[in-house]
């Protein structure tokens, strides 16, 4: 799969179509990350079809090979973030599925095909993300607590938003699959052209691939092969129910990147690969990394430091090694995969994608901070062939503020700031703005509240004038 050849240019091969196993066809090897908007509004956190008019529009129109939707969570009574697209009970039925046959519509105006990605948060859902009473702690293969810092002050905030999470039942791993098998169905039934499951960055699936959080002795844990059994199992069911041509991917983690000996290690990862290269029912893998708890994975740990201000040379001997997980990748090379690898995180220049793709390396390029940086980055710089190669790289960035970070005497919370620096970019996105590269933590937390108030009191101003609006009218029928 790998594309040969010296009299290529760095846009080549990353503007080569790419045919996947269920027949869809990428017309380049862009790919726009899954990302989490926060745009969904309570109480059902249906599809914001208004906003993503705007958002989705914006990505739409950038020329990119894929579009892998944001997080959608299955469950409503756990999100991730206040703000993430539900599927629940209704989904399929009217008026729900029209608001996601409008956000297909939208996402593939361009022509680019767009999947939907399919996460449950398990313990990772913070309290008061989701419909759940008060009392109802999180989920996870086993009653194993988020650690974030060994001080007094960390260990009350963790059981105030985390708590610990119950280990779950046969019977709540089964309603589980009853979920995100009712999620595909929803992403089918719109009009999507597939769904990535989400097994990485420390949620539901990927706690049960981790022998960090999978303690079990049953059939979903204590070996390698069995904490991969909910993952086997859902990929089986939801291939059974839906068959080429629609889409079926996977998001992996390499390795949870914990402290030495802990969590999910890069040789069981390439097993887990190896596993779904080998199915013969996954169209492609994504490889990312890390975990709330990590301690060493260059993509948790890059908000405070700057990207790029030129493109790497190329250079006929010496990789370029751009993306993050490239060590892990290079070992994936050698399982001489049928399907392609996407590789994100990291990826700045058209050298570099290049490099990466000419190399073997991966066959996928996945964008994720700078699509939201510069939403038109591939048909702007990337695929634009009046742009040289030395010229062709996403803005340099740094987000700025991280002393406001150091601050924060909750690990917690100091630790999801960087992430409120791309919700923030995301929202402006979906109210028609371009995004705000400069903005800093302390000065976006400022704007976002004042957004927060002001939007409260338009609530509250509206529900006044139509109960007072309810009343005139019930005084005239009276």
């Amino acid at each position: 799969m790998t594309l040969q050849s010296s009299q290529l240019t760095s846009i080549d091969p990353i503007d080569a179509p790419l045919t996947l196993q269920c027949g869809l066809t990428l017309p380049n090897r862009l790919v726009k990350c899954p990302m989490q908007e926060t745009l969904a509004t309570a109480p059902t956190y249906d599809p914001p079809v208004e906003t993503f008019a705007n958002l989705y529009a914006r990505w739409a129109r950038a020329n990119y090979g894929l579009i892998i939707t944001g997080q959608v969570q299955v469950d409503l009574r756990f999100l991730s973030v206040r703000g993430d697209v539900v599927t629940h009970e209704h989904s399929l039925e009217s008026p729900y599925i029209e608001a996601w046959k409008e956000w297909a519509t939208i996402s593939k105006a361009g022509g680019t095909p767009c999947i939907v990605q399919l996460a449950h948060p398990g313990r990772m859902s913070a309290a008061g993300a989701g419909v759940r009473p008060p009392d109802m702690p999180t989920m996870c293969p086993s009653s194993v607590p988020v650690k974030l810092g060994d001080s007094w002050l960390d260990k009350l905030a963790l059981d105030k938003i985390l708590g610990t999470p119950k280990a779950m039942t046969l019977d709540e791993i089964d309603h589980v699959v009853h979920l995100f098998k009712h999620a595909a169905r929803v992403a089918h039934t719109a009009g999507f052209d597939g769904i990535q499951l989400h097994g990485a960055h420390g949620f539901l699936l990927s706690q049960f691939l981790s022998p960090h959080t999978n303690l079990r002795t049953d059939d979903y844990g204590g070996t390698p092969e069995k904490r991969l059994t909910l993952l086997k199992r859902l990929v089986t069911e939801i291939r059974a129910e839906h068959p080429a041509p629609f889409c079926l991917a996977v998001k992996l983690n390499s390795a949870d990147y914990m402290e030495a000996g802990q969590g999910l290690q890069q040789d069981e990862g390439l097993e887990q690969v190896r596993w779904l290269v080998n199915c013969g029912m996954v169209d492609f893998v994504e490889i990312s990394g890390g975990n709330a708890e990590n301690k060493t994975s260059g993509l948790h740990q890059s908000f405070g430091k700057k990207s790029i201000d030129q493109a790497p040379a190329k250079n006929q001997s010496t990789r370029i090694r751009e993306a993050f997980f490239t060590d892990f990748a290079e070992k994936v090379q050698n399982l001489n995969s049928p399907v392609p690898i996407q590789l994100s995180g990291g990826f700045r220049s058209r050298n570099g994608m290049a490099d990466a793709i000419d190399s073997g390396v991966c066959q996928m390029i996945g964008l994720g901070r700078a699509a939201v940086l510069d939403p038109g980055l591939p048909r702007e710089i990337i695929l634009n062939r009046d742009i040289p190669d030395d010229e062709a790289f996403a803005q340099s960035h740094i987000v700025r503020g991280q002393w406001f970070v150091r601050m924060i005497p909750f690990k917690v919370v100091g630790r999801g700031l960087g992430l409120q620096f791309f919700y923030h970019n995301m929202r402006r996105l979906g109210r028609g703005l371009n995004s705000a590269p400069n903005i800093s933590i302390p000065m976006l937390l400022f704007v976002d509240a004042i957004e927060t108030v002001r939007s409260g009191l338009f609530t509250t101003l509206g529900r006044v004038l139509q109960g007072f609006s309810l009343y005139r009218t019930a005084q005239k029928v009276d």
